[in-house]
């Protein structure tokens, strides 16, 4: 098994009973063990790390960062656990609700809202379920591109819980094709695109920090063939709690390279970005 649906599986259990405070302290200290215990992930976290470290507001080491972003991702996994505890209407409020700060551009979202297909580029930081549920509750459901989390119980789990917050979930080849049927017809959906190549994969050179990066173009000619606005979208927790600060950039332009639209939150919180594979 996967360590981290091993470890999603372990925390599980204590992440429902303990209150939340206490169990993002647990799954803190459990994915420190996680981190002892899977050289492949701590290594390749390591190596990304470094080129990170640079450009970041972090004052460390690369190991430090590293440890400090499996941590992370355990608080991350105590939210995927208690998804059913919460309404979208709870993660509207998690990602600051009416705030004025947001206010435009959850009103801009509203106009093109089945008026124009919207694709939702998003990372694999912060909390991205929680953008999804407030999506729900501020302007309707979508569809999302899910991962394989490494056990079929798990992903049946996740997934009807995002379900239920109004995330449509689509797999492998056949999600990709209901994506883009759903964007035709003026739908919006999101993809975690951060992730390697697959071999033989069709890749496109992306600057991050002024590195080029391989990324799979696959985002970028779904929005193109569907002729979706493409918008870069994170969360950024605040603390060590519920509550997070969403970046949306609705100015992006579809040919242009999407890393570049994340290195604000990077910068912000490079220990919420989860990339425990060499990027």
């Amino acid at each position: 098994m996967h360590p981290l649906a091993l470890g999603y599986q372990t925390l599980g259990r204590a992440a429902r009973i303990l209150p939340r405070q206490a169990a993002y302290t647990a799954a803190r200290r459990l994915m420190d063990a996680v981190y002892a215990g899977w050289p492949r992930g701590r290594n390749a976290a390591r190596r990304n790390a470094e080129h990170l470290l640079p450009h970041v507001n972090w004052s460390g080491p690369a190991s430090s960062l590293v440890r400090a972003q499996f941590q992370r991702y355990g608080e991350y996994l105590v939210d995927a656990v208690r998804l059913d505890e919460l309404s979208p209407a709870d993660c509207f409020e998690a990602v600051g609700g009416d705030d004025p700060a947001w206010a435009d551009q959850w009103r801009q979202l509203e106009q093109w809202y089945r008026r124009r297909p919207i694709l939702f580029a998003v990372i694999h930081f912060g909390n991205w379920d929680i953008l999804g549920g407030a999506y729900t509750h501020r302007i309707g459901p979508s569809m999302v591109l899910v991962d394989d989390l490494g056990h079929p119980a798990l992903n049946r789990a996740i997934q009807e819980q995002r379900a239920r917050l109004g995330m449509t979930p689509a797999s492998g080849r056949r999600g990709l094709r209901q994506i883009v049927d759903h964007l035709k017809a003026n739908g919006t959906a999101a993809i975690l695109f951060d992730r390697p190549p697959r071999p033989n994969e069709q890749v496109l050179k992306e600057p991050l920090f002024g590195r080029a990066v391989d990324i799979p173009s696959e985002i970028h000619r779904i929005a193109e063939s569907t002729e979706a606005r493409l918008i870069p979208l994170t969360a950024e927790r605040l603390g060590h709690d519920l509550r997070f600060r969403p970046h949306i950039d609705l100015e992006h332009c579809a040919d242009a390279p999407l890393l570049p639209a994340f290195e604000y939150p990077l910068r912000s919180a490079p220990d919420q970005w989860y990339q425990f594979r060499d990027f």
